[in-house]
């Protein structure tokens, strides 16, 4: 494991110094949209090392947290040890294998910097099995990076990306791979995009879709 891995802290203070400070504001923006009240039922994919996990249980979410790493649940379960088990499940899953979750169960499904680390076709496919996990109504939430809109935004974000990359691979051993748009990709899935917010200069996208039959 890298270093940066070998705790919860250095793995999320990488995070934030890559993202100059702006995953932590993704992550609590898709808490809120993905839990804006007690009791609903989230799965959260790629959940890593907890962070935002634990923001949606601090909402009052019942969270069923998928990772693909043994390791990053096993750092996340130490960090949210004191949670009473009945509002958290952990499963060792990749985003691909939630189709054997039961359908139309959840009330929000969200994924924080997990589906730029997908090839496009298996975005595809995990985008169309969150949808339906869904129930009627509930809402999609992922926040992650993306390719800016504007020209300028472009320019800039092409001359920050290899020092970033740089130390993305020393933080999680891999380079994920900017998503060209996102909200088409939600809106592709079959489902109704009805926000997007943005953060660092177009680079990072929070894209809220919904379920509507």
């Amino acid at each position: 494991m890298r270093w940066l891995e070998s705790a919860p802290e250095r793995y999320d203070a990488g995070m934030r110094w890559i993202t100059l400070g702006c995953s932590a504001q993704v992550q609590a923006a898709a808490a809120e949209a993905a839990a804006p009240t007690a009791g609903l039922a989230v799965l959260e994919i790629g959940c890593g090392t907890g962070a935002l996990t634990e923001r949606l249980l601090q909402r009052g979410a019942r969270v069923t947290a998928v990772d693909q790493s043994a390791a990053m649940l096993e750092q996340a379960r130490s960090r949210l040890a004191g949670v009473a088990c009945d509002a958290l499940r952990w499963s060792e899953h990749t985003a691909a294998e939630i189709d054997s979750l039961p359908e139309a169960a959840f009330d929000a499904v969200v994924a924080s910097f997990a589906l730029s680390e997908m090839s496009p076709s298996e975005r595809r496919y995990v985008l169309a099995q969150t949808r339906g996990r869904l129930r009627v109504g509930g809402r999609l939430v992922v926040g992650d990076e993306v390719v800016p809109g504007h020209l300028l935004q472009r320019l800039v974000f092409s001359g920050l990306r290899i020092p970033q990359a740089a130390v993305a691979w020393l933080v999680a051993g891999s380079v994920s791979k900017p998503i060209p748009d996102l909200a088409a990709e939600v809106g592709e899935a079959g489902l109704v995009v009805r926000s997007e917010r943005r953060w660092l200069g177009g680079s990072l996208a929070l894209v809220v879709g919904e379920r509507r039959a």
